[in-house]
């Protein structure tokens, strides 16, 4: 035998003896009575009850106690746990005493009481960490398959299963570290947290990883006056409406937004998050800004101003699936209480934006929502040469929703706008809009129904394509048959045109509408039910001097009306009889 191996056998030997001259009375009653004290001392839990305990000295010193029960002195957390270990430390035995430097909870249940009315990790913490703050020493605490059931006035808030986690060791005052993995509403979720324990500032980490959810968060939580955490946030998710479904909330105009991710420094307090310096991406666009999202009196409120170079809207009000135009007079009410159900004030300005293929420039927008009130508007917009202003408001009403319709377009270029909306592509020329409705109704045909108020549309200096009316009169003067023939092909072009409408009760009537040009003018009357919608309307072709007069029909769906020359009419000449025509040549 080495001399190096001589002297472990021998140091083995001592210890061993040391060991053999306590007093190891192996009995259930002291053991209990040595283990339990210990136990408490370094986690602060106090045994209630167990089944059976163990104790084993080689090859290293170890305790195990058998379907125990625990709970903390103030009743904030207890539980039980099928199997509890603790690993006992050497030297402390060679005296007679145990202590440990790792407590292992297999499969337990725990119980944490959180206050009424409380929603954030801190409130739920403040109890625990309070007990475990009067510690001189923490072992290190292990958990292994266990269940977490957070109850407030008895009833369970929320439920924490499969969670594996450790609790360092730490001395007195030092700050709670935690880390390992858990399932939270059917979701795994990995999550590390440092938290301070005693008075005054400390430092704060927290991160999780989820599949829904990426969360880093650094920085230094103060107790006094009141606690309040400031650091750096970090927050990137697939889909928002899925993450907050996942913490069990469903805000509707949440529906708008899909990948984001947020990058924030963060002044937390209690019912109070203001984030500055925020870094807003939203799939391809960027927004920068300020926001606050406070709770008072249960009622969440989002607030904040932002800022960019470019924003989709038209991909914010897709994903929303507004109710559709085109319901049944029996379609189900609108859930108002729900686009109201949180309060909203929010500020978006940005250099371009996008609308359903219409390109805006120096965009400034705004939200906001109230309990029973919803706003949204325009407060300006570049487009196409010109300028668009548009405010929604909706307010619940003892009849329902009383909606208002608010909207104006300024020396619009359609030549230009064409090239991106398809429905203005026959046009060229400059053009101007303004509207005002007002509605009231529980669904979107009761509203529409009921819509009151008038509209202006002007055009100047411009053509329509697909139409050839200057040629088409001409023909039809030399012979009514002619008139016939490619009248669907070429361009009109027009110096002015107009339109006024008057809406009552759904129902649009054109009571002064016209185009005019070289040589011809065309007038428009008729009716168009919004509620369809649906276009019944008749136009008169005329030169301009002359008897000659040549109809047209506007009738069918607004999506796609049917536009007509009134054959019949045409070649019909005055004072014929019914059925007699001019022959076609």
């Amino acid at each position: 035998m080495t001399r190096r191996a001589s002297i472990l056998a021998y140091s083995l030997v001592l210890v061993l003896g040391l060991l053999g001259l306590q007093s190891w009375n192996i009995a259930a009653a002291r053991v209990e009575r040595h283990v339990i004290r210990a136990i408490e001392a370094r986690t602060g839990l106090a045994v209630t009850g167990l089944d059976k305990a163990e104790i084993a000295l080689l090859p290293l010193p170890r305790i195990s106690l058998s379907a125990v029960s625990f709970a903390q002195q103030d009743g904030s957390l207890s539980g039980r746990a099928l199997r509890l270990r603790a690993q006992a430390r050497l030297l402390p035995l060679l005296v007679g005493r145990l202590d440990f430097d790792r407590v292992d909870l297999v499969s337990p249940q725990l119980d944490l009481a959180v206050p009424a009315g409380s929603d954030q990790l801190g409130d739920w913490l403040a109890r625990p960490l309070d007990a475990l703050q009067k510690l001189s020493e923490q072992s290190r605490i292990v958990i292994n398959g266990g269940s977490v059931f957070i109850r407030s006035e008895g009833a369970i808030r929320s439920i924490l299963r499969d969670v594996n986690l450790v609790l360092d060791e730490r001395e007195a005052q030092a700050p709670l570290a935690l880390a390992g993995n858990l399932q939270w509403r059917g979701m795994p979720a990995e999550i590390s947290l440092v938290w301070p324990m005693a008075g005054g500032r400390g430092r704060t980490l927290l991160s999780i990883e989820a599949p829904l959810l990426k969360l880093q968060f650094e920085g230094a939580r103060s107790s006094a006056p009141e606690p309040i955490t400031t650091g750096q946030l970090t927050l990137a998710t697939r889909s928002l409406p899925e993450l907050l479904n996942w913490f069990g909330e469903a805000p509707r105009l949440a529906g708008a937004l899909g990948p984001l991710s947020l990058s924030a420094e963060a002044r937390i307090r209690p019912h109070d998050t203001a984030l500055t310096n925020v870094a807003l991406r939203l799939e391809g666009d960027r927004l920068d800004g300020a926001l606050n999202l406070a709770t008072v009196a249960g009622r969440t409120s989002l607030s904040g101003t932002l800022a960019g170079a470019t924003l989709d809207l038209g991909r914010l009000l897709t994903r929303l699936e507004l109710p559709a135009a085109n319901g049944t007079p029996d379609s189900a009410p609108l859930p108002f209480e729900t686009w109201t159900a949180h309060d909203i004030d929010l500020r978006v300005s940005v250099e371009a934006a996008r609308l359903d293929g219409a390109r805006l420039s120096d965009v400034a927008t705004y939200l906001l929502v109230k309990k029973g009130r919803f706003e949204a508007g325009l407060l300006r917009a570049g487009a196409y040469g010109g300028s668009v202003k548009g405010r929604l408001l909706a307010m619940a009403a003892p009849g329902g929703i009383d909606v208002k319709l608010v909207g104006g377009v300024e020396k619009l270029n359609l030549g230009r706008a064409g090239l991106d909306l398809p429905q203005l592509a026959r046009l060229s020329g400059t053009g101007a809009l303004q509207l005002s409705l007002d509605g009231l109704g529980q669904s979107v045909p009761e509203i529409l129904a009921s819509l009151s108020g008038k509209g202006t549309l002007s055009l100047r200096q411009g053509e329509l394509s697909g139409f050839a009316f200057a040629d088409l009169l001409r023909r039809a003067e030399r012979n009514p048959g002619l008139a016939l023939r490619d009248w669907r092909q070429g361009r009109t072009a027009f110096d002015s045109a107009g339109f006024t409408a008057t809406v009552a009760n759904g129902v649009l009537t054109l009571s002064d509408a016209q185009m005019a040009g070289t040589g011809y003018r065309m007038t428009l009357v008729g009716t168009a039910a919004l509620n369809g919608p649906t276009l019944d309307m008749a136009a008169l072709l005329q030169p301009a001097s002359g008897t000659l007069r040549v109809p047209f029909s506007l009738r069918g769906p607004l999506s796609a009306p049917a536009f007509d020359l009134q054959t019949e009419a045409l070649l019909r000449p005055a004072g014929a009889g019914e059925g007699e025509t001019l022959p076609l040549r």
